[in-house]
């Protein structure tokens, strides 16, 4: 049913019975472009779904599961992403055959892009495959970002992509089998960092609830998707430590790491990924800079947050974005560019 919420917006309830029990599976706000997506979909035939530079597991568990619904209506999908996917997701449906470039001269009558804050996370499958395609979409859930396609579905009340597309898959009428529900659940706890971060909320739980009866063992997956860690991330976890600088009684952490760090580790971008958010966990630390040396002289910037300091604006100043709590972004190699990135970090102190 269709109701009146605040402000004239309309909220639709979905309600589904199983073993003679009502459960109130869905609450969507933004009604409208749920249905401009559907609608999309079902017009389309051939469909192509990216995700974004450095993909994680709600990017890629999110694509997974929107691929296993769009097969179900027996549509063309070609998967793709910009970048190496990491390996702690290899259990997850269709990864062998995520593509990392174009599909020569095939054309798509949809493109999706998800996770994605802005038309420079898909990198040159922008403007190779994404916006030559007949409708394009995105589906995100971040705060700060630059809308980039024809349609949009976006809601920064999700606590994960997975969120956004286990409401349109529900919306759609496509049956969520157990391999659906373990990409939903990767995304949604990778994304909520096992359910620590500020986005979570009762529908969240409620999601996950009915993803889990679905035959899911979830703490085997809890474990490879997101507490397992292997030795490279570990030394430069302590690397990583070693370094910190601290600024504004700690209140501020800053640190890096170089090439040659990964290079004589044989690690990969992957092991770097959660260095931010165990620094986060010092007690008296507010705020994190997490400087990734990359190819081409830039910094890839990894911003944490815990309390008022809103890191997703100061990412989109310096041409990134993300949450007010979690974000990132690109600058230059000189230090006077680290410096005025440690400098505006620190007016918010």
């Amino acid at each position: 049913m269709i109701l009146k919420g605040r402000g004239g917006c309309r909220i639709a309830v979905f309600v589904q019975t199983r073993g003679g029990n009502e459960m109130n599976t869905m609450a969507l706000w933004n009604v409208r472009d749920y249905r401009r997506v559907a609608d999309a979909i079902r017009k389309a035939r051939r469909i192509a779904i990216f995700v974004h530079m450095f993909p994680d597991g709600d990017a890629l568990g999110s694509m997974a599961a929107l691929a296993m619904g769009l097969k179900r209506l027996h549509k063309d999908v070609t998967l793709f992403s910009p970048s190496v996917l990491p390996r702690r997701y290899h259990f997850l449906p269709f990864y062998g055959s995520i593509r990392l470039k174009d599909a020569g001269r095939r054309s798509f009558d949809l493109a999706i892009a998800l996770d994605c804050a802005s038309r420079v996370q898909l990198g040159a499958l922008y403007e190779k495959i994404f916006r030559p395609a007949r409708q394009t979409i995105e589906i995100d859930h971040h705060a700060f970002r630059k809308p980039f396609a024809r349609c949009r579905l976006i809601d920064e009340r999700a606590a994960a992509v997975g969120e956004i597309i286990y409401d349109l898959i529900r919306m759609m009428g496509i049956p969520l089998d157990r391999r659906m529900a373990v990409c939903l659940l990767v995304s949604i706890i990778v994304e909520t960092g096992s359910f620590r971060l500020p986005t979570i909320s009762a529908k969240t739980f409620n999601i996950c609830a009915d993803l889990i009866s679905r035959g899911v063992d979830y703490y085997d997956l809890v474990e490879k998707s997101y507490w397992s860690r292997t030795s490279q991330e570990a030394k430069l976890l302590g690397i990583c430590f070693s370094r910190i600088r601290f600024f504004k009684h700690k209140r501020l952490a800053v640190t890096y790491v170089t090439a040659a760090d990964l290079k004589r580790l044989a690690a990969s971008e992957e092991d770097v990924d959660p260095i931010a958010d165990q620094i986060r966990t010092l007690k008296d630390v507010k705020v994190v800079l997490l400087f990734r040396e990359m190819t081409g002289g830039r910094w890839r910037v990894s911003l944490r947050s815990k309390g008022r300091v809103n890191v997703g604006l100061i990412a989109e100043e310096f041409g990134g974005g993300g949450h007010p709590d979690v974000a990132g972004c690109f600058i230059g190699r000189k230090k006077i560019e680290k410096d005025r990135l440690i400098k505006r970090t620190l007016k918010e102190l």
